[in-house]
Parts: C-alpha cells; structure tokens; sequence
C-alpha cells in the first residue's frame, strides 16, 4: 500500500470501508464520515508531523476508520483498541481487504475496567526506537448515554501516550469542563479545532438521513511524558 496519496484517493478509500452491522447504541456507535477523517488526518500528518515514525493508538476504534487512515497516510503500527468484538472483526475484514494486517495490532478491552498501559509501553519497545511518541487519536462516546465515557477515554490515554487528539461535543459547557479535566490529567492543549461530523442516519430515533454535527478536535500534550 503507497503512502502517498491524493487527498480524493483517500476518501475514497474511508468510503469503501465496512460499517457496523448492528451499531449499540449505549456504546455510542457510530461511523465517523471520510471527509472529516480526512480533514482531521491530512492535519495530523501533514501540518503536524505527528503519524510517521511514531506509535499511533485508536481508542475506541470501531470498525477502523482511525486505524487504516493513520497507515494510509504513514503510520508504521497502529494499536486498535476496542471492546466490541464484531466492531473488531470487521475491523480485521477491512484491514485485510487493504492488506494492511501486518501493520495492526488489535487489542480487546474495555477501558472502564482494564488498564491497557503495559500493553501498549511494552508493544512501543519492541517496535520503536526511544525517540519515538505514543500518539492517541479517538472519537470517543461523548458520553450522551454514559455519562463520563470520554473521560474515561482521556484518563486511559494520560497514562501513557505523549500527545492526544481526543473529539468532543463543540459547546462552552463542554470546553470548560474539558479544561479542568485536562489540567487535572497533567496535560496542556496546544490547539483545538473545529470539525464537522456528518452522522448518517443510525438508529430508530433518528429523524434526519443526515446530521451535520460541530465538535471540537483537542491536541493535548502529557506533561507527564515530556
């Protein structure tokens, strides 16, 4: 698979990937669209300098979007971490299809109730030299049905990843509160940014076929890590 590639070429690619089959709602499924994913990681890549040469880690994974888009544009291994085991398959179906398995390592877990920091420090050795960063990138559930499952998300990714992009609702209650919690981790935002979610009509409940949702995209650096 090249690297390099147009940012239409790409797109094109997020819009081939397999979806979820049956998204559950209390774990906040949903695709995120390939425009914005390509929006969020042409920045990443490009303007930041922040997938080659470092670990990327998807928390939260899902079907792979986040994961095949940091290889597509040149990560070397991606940490695919998720607790919903068909969101994992076809994951893998979707990997496989690209025939980029050999740069994915998927981890099963949910995060409320397994500390995954060994795993990833100790999979970062035995791929990376030392100069190498930890790079978490997730669309986490924004906690709408659970409350406080971003953070849980965010106190994950503190514990051993040294910069973190991490969407959230776009909504000063949000920010400030997602101010304090940052400050608390030990982390500093050195940008955040606007991003459109367009979300396809999902569940029952849905009234519209499209929704175009505004969220905020935080680049957080661990203190603890510098």
């Amino acid at each position: 698979m090249k690297i390099a590639m147009k940012k239409s070429e790409f797109i094109n690619y997020i819009q081939g990937l397999k979806s979820f089959q049956d998204p559950k709602i209390d774990l906040e499924q949903y695709q995120t669209d390939a425009i914005a994913t390509a929006d969020l990681f042409f920045h990443i890549a490009f303007e930041l300098n922040d997938l080659s040469d470092n670990l990327i880690v998807d928390l939260g994974a899902g079907t792979g979007n986040f994961t095949i888009a940091a290889v597509l544009l040149g990560g070397s291994k991606v940490l695919s971490v998720d607790l919903d085991s068909n969101a994992l398959n076809i994951l893998k179906e979707n990997v496989s299809e690209l025939e980029i398995s050999d740069k994915i390592q998927i981890i099963q877990a949910d995060l409320r109730e397994k500390d995954i920091t060994n795993e990833i420090i100790d999979f970062k050795k035995e791929n990376f030299d030392e100069s190498s960063k930890i790079v978490v990138i997730s669309n986490p559930p924004f906690g709408v049905h659970n409350k406080g499952a971003d953070i849980v998300f965010l106190s994950q990714a503190f514990k051993f990843a040294d910069i973190i992009y991490s969407i959230h609702n776009s909504d000063e209650k949000t920010r400030e509160y997602l101010a304090k919690k940052i400050a608390k981790f030990g982390g500093i935002v050195s940008e955040r940014a606007t991003l459109y979610l367009m979300l396809k009509k999902t569940y029952k409940f849905h009234s519209k076929k499209v929704k175009r949702i505004k969220t905020d995209v935080y680049r957080i650096l661990n203190k603890k890590k510098r």
